[in-house]
């Protein structure tokens, strides 16, 4: 016979008027998954810690690699708790109704009196915690594991106070798993420095060029050779949902070779993703700084806030990358970054719809980086805001550098992308031009490209260039100060 309960106790299992039960259940993991075990040995270590952080964007199979994990904790004897939390969980009664009834669950019904109570009219926080906590604690539960899927979606600050009061007074049972695509807004680092924390970000949860090999030809049977493979990897860079969403594109196609070569953010599935799962959800100021600085392939905040002409770009970059936003840090003091390959690409593309001056935004960002003495940078922008001015006296400058000798490809490729008329209006452009194109094993492009030198030397800048023979031998022909005249 079941035993009584005190007619205060609280209903079993705990109850409330918003409790949906199907939130409890874990995922179910479908066949053919890629096995991860470098991540559920990280995970493993959780016995050890309080709390296990899973933070990235979207798409990097957060939500897969712990329902894997917890089945294989299940089948070991761990019990484990969860929650889908979605947006309606900000009502603090639904949350911690959710929570309670979750770990409830996994206790014996003779432990139930012990639960708190959850009133809709009276959504307690540290009292919640409070009763939670020892309710726990009179259980005598074993060891046990309360996962908290998609925990992004819960913005209320009463809640985030009253789960950064349960990490500090966790049950020494009870360990805490939080998925977000934001940095979880909790006293990280003061549980790092501790010891009480393990992280898997999105450079931990994206595929190894081994795992997408196993993804692509034994998961969905693409039968790619390396190169392909190792194409989509870099586009890719090892985000799941963009490999899958590949896949897909791939599987009835006879073409695939010529797919792979033009897979980018602007390919309609990932467009179609990137939008609804990411940019839709940002709001208005932040989608116009993303796709005002997407023509960038790098990024900081002073840089940013010249290229859209309003400040708190780097408070914005901070933000971005706390919320996981496909933004890749590129230094460890957080002052560059870039954004994902294929977000990249889908924000120009987004941006290219909008008719900005797509111009005017490589001027400005030109003109910063011309500024700051990154002048390789500041001659790609200026081309691409065909500031032709500009970007030829920058080159002149920098052949006067060991950029011209190190980088002969790049030399070239700045120099063919001038029109014809300002280099034949400069000789020594167009000397320097010649000089480029013998490097690279152009020798048909040389003697038409030395027509307007010999016209010049032939002429006014004869006396000229007799005063430069007589220079330093070291010299090169493109070294000279005379470089953007005419």
């Amino acid at each position: 016979m079941a035993e009584k309960r005190p007619a205060s106790a609280a209903p079993w299992p705990p109850t409330h008027p918003q409790l949906l039960r199907t939130k409890l259940y874990v995922p179910q993991t479908r066949p053919g998954l890629v096995a991860r075990p470098r991540l559920s040995d990280r995970l493993d270590a959780l016995l050890e810690r309080k709390l296990a952080v899973l933070s990235a964007p979207a798409g990097f199979g957060k939500t897969t690699i712990l329902s894997v994990w917890a089945a294989h904790c299940r089948q070991r004897g761990l019990p484990v708790a969860w929650v889908s939390l979605d947006e309606r969980d900000n009502d603090a009664g639904r949350f911690w109704a959710h929570v309670v009834a979750a770990i409830a669950g996994l206790a014996p019904e003779n432990a139930a009196a012990g639960w708190p109570v959850v009133s809709p009219d009276q959504p307690a926080t540290d009292d919640m915690v409070i009763g939670l906590v020892n309710a726990v604690l009179a259980a005598n539960f074993i060891p046990f594991v309360l996962v908290l899927d998609d925990f992004h979606l819960v913005t209320s600050t009463a809640i985030h106070n009253a789960m950064g009061f349960l990490v500090d007074f966790l049950p020494p049972q009870m360990h805490l798993v939080l998925a977000s695509r934001a940095e979880p807004p909790l006293q990280l680092a003061q549980l790092r420095a501790r010891g009480h924390l393990i992280e898997l970000r999105a450079a931990d949860l994206r595929f190894t060029n081994e795992e997408t090999e196993v993804f692509l030809n034994q998961v969905m049977a693409l039968d790619l050779p390396a190169e392909s493979i190792a194409v989509l990897d870099a586009r890719a860079e090892g985000w799941i949902a963009g490999l899958q969403l590949a896949a897909l594109s791939m599987r009835d196609r006879r073409d695939r070779a010529t797919f792979i070569q033009t897979f980018t953010g602007g390919h309609r599935y990932i467009m179609d993703y990137l939008t609804e799962q990411v940019l839709h959800h940002q709001p208005e100021d932040v989608q116009r700084f993303l796709l005002e600085t997407s023509i960038l392939d790098k990024l900081c905040g002073p840089l940013c806030d010249a290229v859209t002409g309003r400040n708190g770009g780097q408070a914005t970059l901070e933000r971005l990358d706390a919320s996981n936003l496909f933004l890749v840090s590129m230094d460890d003091r957080r002052r560059w970054y870039r954004y994902h390959h294929l977000f990249a690409s889908l924000l120009r593309v987004q941006l290219e719809k909008t008719g900005t001056d797509m111009r005017g935004l490589h001027r400005r960002a030109a003109a910063w980086f011309q500024e700051n003495d990154l002048l390789q940078e500041a001659v790609s922008h200026a081309l691409e805001g065909r500031d032709f001015r500009v970007a030829s006296r920058l080159i002149g400058e920098l052949t006067q550098s060991n950029d011209a000798h190190s980088q002969p490809r790049v030399m070239l490729g700045w120099l063919s992308a001038l029109p014809e008329e300002i280099v034949r209006a400069r000789p020594l452009l167009s000397l320097g031009y010649a000089w480029m194109s013998a490097i690279n094993g152009h020798l048909e492009a040389v003697e038409p490209l030395l027509e307007p030198v010999e016209a010049w030397l032939d002429g006014d800048g004869a006396g000229r260039a007799g005063k430069n023979t007589a220079e330093s031998t070291t010299a090169t022909p493109m070294a000279s100060e005379e470089w953007n005249a005419q």
